[in-house]
């Protein structure tokens, strides 16, 4: 049997696998991904690196954390100052508009030495990381069409900018240890600094804890007191990332292959426009006639304000109030009808027909005569009852309204007009009129000096206590007589107490003003 199944075998071999009967293929090496280009870092952008980390800690501390007065001055200072060195030496031309921003960020830094008010100093807040952003973006794109272009701009230079490039603040450090003499040696020892503050500042607080020798010891050496070692770790933790925003706003600003370029814009804005004309003039015509009809039936109402009259049926305080607020909102309204149009309209900018010019210079004059109304309104209210900051700032808003629909009649006529660079440089202007003012002194002072004069019934001691510093450092300069009328001369006395609880409330203006002015009490 055996021998059969051999010759079987031999006659008929079996079959082989396909992978039997041929050799394998060679196997095709991988080709290798390209080396990812090597980013080389300037001087100036690794000192910027370090020096953001810094500014990082000191916005938390100074802006965030502290009461803001000299030393958050002293930040946008320091901040303002190397945003122009790194621009400068990254061999970008500062433009005469550029200059301009520069003298903005410097002169407003100063509000928060000035004023003691702080909703203003948080506006300004605001304001100064808005114009730092568009500072910056001016660098990569033209100023004018960063400022013509304001809706497009502003989200890249507070958003897009500061978070585009976060990582490089990281690289721009991590290249400094490839570098030879100082800059390694820097590098190694900040490194080195970073990784030893968190642990000694956590043993030293746990030191304190366990000991009081310790605590007062450290206390006395660091002049810090050892319960507040911890809050600087987290202040400095917090500070890391506001550190890499800070230096991706820099560093997008001369590397950035994303800018503002004029004919996108334009795209953007006529991709906008897809509401037929002959619908907005529609819609917006019964508006304009209910406006004329509004005016008419009440126009001897609305020219009370102008002539200084009381409305019959009506108190001072009735009158202002029923009416300024109402044409305020309507004046918003208006504002944002007109805008609408003029944003939405399949027919609109450089050719915009003279229908839609016509309706937005009706609208516009409408606004203007309710505005005037308001604000006489107001000033006649304010004339019987004094100054209070609600009266201040709405009264302020009017103001800016009026320039606002000014400059959009300017517009209907002056195509070429770069609005948004006109809006911006009076809105500056504004905003510098409301912060410089100290409107808190300004309140007091007239609410005072009205009711020493006789022409106020009485001074609203309750309203002085919402106020801030300004409002006390104005009544510093007044006499004790002027004082005793007034009901405030203790009051003064415990404000000036009360600027001894915290030394960071002692770092503005009106501080230094009440603690000379007033005597202290033996």
């Amino acid at each position: 049997m055996e021998n059969q199944n051999n010759n079987y075998e031999n006659i008929y071999p079996p079959l082989q696998s396909p992978s039997e009967q041929l050799p394998p293929p060679p196997a095709m090496p991988l080709p290798e991904p390209p080396p990812k280009p090597e980013i080389k870092y300037s001087n100036i952008e690794r000192i910027s690196a370090f020096l953001c980390m810094i500014l990082g800690f000191l916005f938390v501390r100074f802006v965030f954390y502290h009461t803001t007065g000299l030393f958050t001055t002293i930040f946008y200072w320091l901040f303002t100052t190397l945003e122009v060195i790194f621009v400068k030496k990254s061999e970008n031309e500062i433009s005469k508009g550029n200059k301009f921003m520069i003298a903005v960020l410097y002169l407003f830094s100063c509000v928060f030495t000035i004023t003691a008010n702080v909703l203003l100093k948080n506006l300004t807040v605001i304001f100064l990381i808005l114009v730092s952003g568009l500072f910056l973006l001016g660098v990569s794109s033209p100023l004018n069409l960063v400022l013509k272009f304001l809706p497009q701009a502003i989200p890249l230079a507070s958003i897009a900018m500061p978070f585009a490039e976060t990582n490089k603040c990281f690289g721009a450090i991590n290249s400094s240890h490839k570098s030879k003499g100082l800059w390694k040696n820097l590098g190694y020892i900040l490194g080195g600094l970073a990784i030893a503050l968190p642990l000694t500042a956590l043993v030293a607080a746990l030191l304190c804890q366990a000991d009081e020798n310790m605590s007062a010891l450290l206390g006395k050496f660091l002049k810090i007191p050892p319960e507040n070692m911890l809050i600087l770790v987290f202040h400095a933790l917090i500070g890391i990332p506001i550190g890499c925003l800070i230096f991706s706003s820099f560093y997008s600003s001369t590397h950035w292959s994303i800018v503002l370029d004029a004919d996108t814009c334009e795209q953007k804005a006529i991709s906008k426009r897809f509401i037929p004309n002959m619908i907005l003039y529609t819609a917006v015509t019964p508006i304009c006639i209910l406006y004329i009809l509004y005016i008419i039936s009440q126009i001897n109402y609305f020219m009370g304000g102008f002539m200084g009259v009381l409305a019959e049926g009506y108190t001072y305080a009735e009158y202002a109030r029923k009416g300024f607020f109402e044409l305020c909102i309507v004046c918003c309204i208006n504002f944002l009808v007109i805008t609408s149009m003029s944003k939405y309209a399949k027919i609109t900018a450089s050719e915009k027909p003279l229908v839609l010019k016509i309706y937005s210079i009706y609208l516009c004059f409408c606004s203007l005569f309710l505005s005037g109304t308001a604000i006489a309104k107001m000033i006649l209210y304010i004339q019987y009852y004094g100054m209070t900051r609600m009266r201040i700032y709405t009264t302020w808003f009017m103001f800016l309204l009026v320039i606002g629909f000014v400059i959009i009649i300017i517009q209907q006529f002056v195509a070429k007009l770069n609005a948004g660079k006109v809006a911006f440089i009076a809105f500056t202007m504004m905003f510098g009129l409301l912060c410089f003012s100290r409107p808190d002194a300004f309140i007091t002072r007239y609410n005072a000096n009205q009711y020493l004069s006789g022409n106020l019934e009485n001074f609203d001691t309750y309203m002085l206590r919402d106020l801030s510093w300004d409002a006390w450092a104005t009544l510093s300069f007044y006499d004790s007589n002027d004082l005793e009328k007034l009901g405030e001369k203790e009051n003064l006395q415990t404000q000036k107490e009360l600027l001894g609880i915290d030394f960071y409330y002692q770092l503005n203006l009106s501080a230094w003003e009440i603690l000379l002015n007033v005597e202290s009490e033996s």
